[in-house]
């Protein structure tokens, strides 16, 4: 009986080690290339790109709507919220992450209850992108969580 109970500790601690290692694997930071970032924006400059596929920073699933974004070659980012123009500036971080996390000013309209959600979630989760990449043909941003943001150009 003890080496029953023995086993089942020690089987317990190496389940609850394996666990915790797969869990601080998946917090860690993602690694960012500053230079796919910088070109991936580069690359994106003078289109206006559409909000194609949305996964929120908690992993479900957004309804894009009419949401827009474009660069200029100065790194300005600009575009439609669903209800209202942004604008802003786009940086990178030392670590090459791509940084807007200054946030953006934007017109005042009003919109319907559901459109203004689902720009304000769009604004917030905006500031937690930390990677740009261009994917067939897509331009998609990663970031915090499960963030997850893919564009067609328009």
């Amino acid at each position: 009986m003890k080496r029953m109970i023995c086993r089942f500790t020690q089987m317990s601690l190496i389940l609850t080690g394996a666990l915790a290692l797969v869990f601080a694997a998946g917090c860690g930071k993602k690694g960012t290339d500053p230079a796919a970032s910088k070109g991936a924006l580069t690359q994106a400059s003078g289109k206006t790109w559409r909000l194609d596929k949305w996964v929120g920073v908690d992993g479900s699933k957004q309804t894009p709507g009419v949401i827009t974004i474009a660069f200029d070659g100065g790194l300005r980012v600009s575009g439609n919220a669903g209800v209202n123009a942004y604008t802003g500036p786009a940086k990178f971080a030392e670590n090459g992450a791509v940084d807007f996390s200054t946030g953006f000013v934007s017109t005042r309209m009003a919109g319907s209850p559901e459109a203004q959600a689902r720009e304000n979630r769009y604004l917030n989760e905006l500031r937690l992108v930390r990677a740009a990449a261009i994917e067939g043909g897509r331009l998609v941003f990663t970031g915090d969580g499960k963030l997850r943001m893919e564009f067609v150009a328009q």
